[in-house]
């Protein structure tokens, strides 16, 4: 029976789970990170399509205010590129037809003028959410007891202004906004900034600049930093805790033991694990109301991006789907035309059962509609729902529906114990991202240095 010993056992080799052990390390403290999977970088995932031609199944983007990724990148020696966003986006709407940016803009200037004062109020009322508090806000009460969905038909919006706001929300907590607490969206918004940060309608905000050599560099260059206290394929099953150690239990026979144990995992697989003696009600309570978001991410490659030569940027918005957004994901150095198409909420619960060829002729239709019969040809193509994959069971995040932030909120992030938690849903500066997930890992791994170099100075 395999058994292992550290300061500090970690769980998850995500972006959280390897920024925690780094920092245990640089504490001069041991850390043993635990993977279920047989890879590491959780949420993370490139996959070659062909030889030097890799495409993001899983986090992709980094924006202008994500400080510690592009600190992290520096640090590690990780290149970053501007994202492509040169010319116009192609609508579909409530009937309109495709029309071009342009076009688009012009006859529906009134309803996105309605559009834009409500993202202007989502902002004022997300600057009363204490991120580190949500169910402290002045009104937490009231707005947690609603949906997003509900406040959304409130607003006396235009169906083309609603339905964009929809599409544009979905793509970032991954669900329909009917299902989630309007405290929740406030408190997303609050943690990235503003809503212009999160629902602009080009790759700006959260989605300006992507990783050379793909986004797997930084988890892989994070794990040659912690070498060899990393196990793979060893799912956690049982955690012993008392005040001051941990024993670990995994599939397989391993046993880890240690002083702290940090579970970097979303809350939803880290309530999956079984806790002796049992985890408090309100922690098991929370993480029964905290499930993971659907999305699939479906790539076609061609010989080259030949939209661009129509003037167009390889974004599309449209309600009609089976994708409601796309965009041009081509490398740079590389020749071929890269379009990633985005499923997400609803349709990656659809789509996302059927056979990959019906799922792959919609797709392609959706194309065709947009960017013309050259669309239909592409020399490659690959999908996958994070739903299906084991030790993940769904991206982009966890989402809070009515009334949890303001009857579990304060179990999140709190230690019980000698366990400590860190996910990017845990965050509190862009949760949900990978900005937030490192500093989630930071966050549990400081609180555990703190308590084992009690008379050592605080980390800076």
């Amino acid at each position: 029976m395999p058994r292992h010993e550290a300061d500090v056992v970690i769980v998850g080799a995500g972006i959280s789970g390897l920024i925690a052990a780094r920092t245990v390390l640089a504490a001069g403290l041991t850390p043993l990170i635990l993977e279920a999977d047989e890879r590491i970088g959780g949420r993370i995932l490139t996959e070659e399509v062909a030889p030097g031609l890799s495409v993001e199944l899983g986090a992709q983007w980094i924006g202008d205010t994500h400080h510690r990724m592009f600190a992290l990148a520096a640090e590690l020696g990780v290149q970053t590129y501007p994202q492509y966003d040169q010319g116009e986006t192609s609508y579909d709407l409530v009937g309109s037809g495709v029309l071009r940016e342009n076009d688009f803009h012009a006859q529906f200037a009134d309803e996105l003028a309605a559009l834009e004062r409500v993202f202007r109020r989502l902002d004022e009322l997300a600057a009363e959410v204490p991120p580190e508090a949500p169910w402290l806000a002045p009104h937490a009460a009231e707005w947690d007891a609603i949906t997003a969905g509900a406040w959304y038909d409130a607003q006396g919006l235009s169906p083309v202004a609603r339905t964009l706001l929809e599409i544009c929300t979905v793509g970032i907590l991954a669900v329909p906004t009917v299902e989630v607490s309007f405290l929740h969206l406030l408190f997303t918004i609050q943690t990235c900034g503003v809503t212009s940060e999160l629902f602009a309608e080009s790759e700006g905000g959260a989605q300006t600049t992507r990783f050379l050599g793909g986004t797997a560099e930084i988890p892989n260059r994070l794990a040659a930093l912690i070498g060899d206290q990393i196990v793979l394929e060893t799912p956690v099953q049982l955690i012993e805790h008392t005040a001051d150690s941990v024993t670990v239990h995994c599939r397989g026979g391993v046993v880890a033991r240690g002083r702290r144990v940090i579970v970097a995992i979303s809350p939803t697989l880290a309530g999956r694990i079984m806790y002796d003696p049992p985890l408090p009600g309100i922690r098991d309570q929370l993480t029964q109301r905290m499930p993971n978001a659907s999305a699939m991410k479906a790539f076609f490659v061609y010989d080259e991006p030949f939209w661009r030569a129509d003037g167009l940027n390889g974004q599309l918005i449209s309600d009609v789907g089976p994708a409601r957004m796309s965009n041009d994901t081509c490398l740079p150095g590389d020749d071929h035309g890269v379009l990633l198409m985005f499923l997400e909420g609803e349709q990656a619960r659809t789509y996302g059962r059927l056979p990959v060829d019906e799922r792959r002729a919609a797709l392609t239709a959706e194309l065709v509609r947009h960017f013309g019969d050259r669309a239909a040809r592409p020399e490659f193509y690959i999908d996958g729902e994070w739903a299906d994959r084991q030790w993940t069971r769904g991206c982009y995040n966890a989402n809070l529906g009515p009334l949890v932030w303001t009857a579990y909120g304060p179990a999140l992030s709190a230690p019980i114990g000698a366990i400590h938690w860190a996910s990017t849903d845990t965050a509190t500066y862009w949760s949900a991202y990978m900005e937030g997930a490192v500093e989630a890992g930071e966050r549990a791994a400081r609180q555990v240095v703190e308590e084992l170099t009690a008379n050592a100075a605080p980390l800076p």
